[in-house]
């Protein structure tokens, strides 16, 4: 199924900014100009800090999922998508917060935005994907000291970085934006997935995907 732009999200859009994301991309381009295909120009809107890659940038195939850490759905492929850019080089996956489950949801979504500006962001989503079980805060205190995301310099006498990053309007404004456009592109639940051009709305067996890759 391909993307269908609904006017809906065209209007709101308009009315809540002019401009999208440090890019400078207008809404004009996002929506309207048809030169690069829509699941790129998702990449393009949203700040470096938002993405969580694996996989080279100039690769053949980009699989884009929108995806919330509480999602069975999410851990499910997630492994899967792993496994699939290790195995191909002609591959990159991009993991895109779209936090819809709970709050707890959104606050983990800040942490790996936060974890992601001190260049961890891809450890800390792995290791949330990657546990045994349900994610709790006993699980998650151990990850995050695991990563070391938490150890600072001296000069901040311990103080909890990420705590204090999580907070910031930016990193709201980041997820924010990430789940905005997982809506606009039609998500109704997680996972949500630009396999290319195509849109997966929900989890599909991983010998699908690769059958929908260049």
């Amino acid at each position: 199924m391909r993307y269908n732009l609904t006017h809906f999200f065209v209007l709101i859009f308009f009315l809540i900014s002019s401009s999208i994301s440090s890019s400078e991309m207008t809404l004009n381009e996002l929506f309207f100009d048809n030169s690069k295909p829509y699941n790129l120009k998702i990449i393009e809107a949203l700040p470096e800090k938002a993405i969580i890659q694996i996989g080279p940038d100039d690769a053949k195939n980009t699989v884009i999922e929108f995806m919330d850490y509480f999602c069975g759905y999410c851990k499910k492929i997630h492994s899967e998508l792993i496994e699939l850019v290790n195995n191909r080089d002609d591959t990159r996956v991009i993991f895109l917060q779209h936090p819809i489950l709970s709050e707890s949801s959104t606050v983990v979504a800040y942490m790996v935005i936060a974890a992601n500006m001190q260049n961890k962001g891809f450890e800390l989503h792995n290791e949330l994907f990657s546990i045994e079980g349900s994610l709790n805060q006993k699980k998650l205190d151990e990850i995050l000291d695991k990563l070391e995301i938490n150890k600072v310099a001296e000069i901040y006498r311990n103080t909890n970085v990420i705590g204090i990053d999580i907070g910031k309007e930016e990193i709201k404004n980041t997820v924010n934006l990430s789940s905005f456009l997982a809506n606009g592109a039609g998500a109704r639940g997680t996972p949500t997935l630009f396999i290319n051009e195509e849109f997966i709305g929900g989890y599909i067996p991983i010998n699908r995907v690769e059958q929908l890759l260049n």
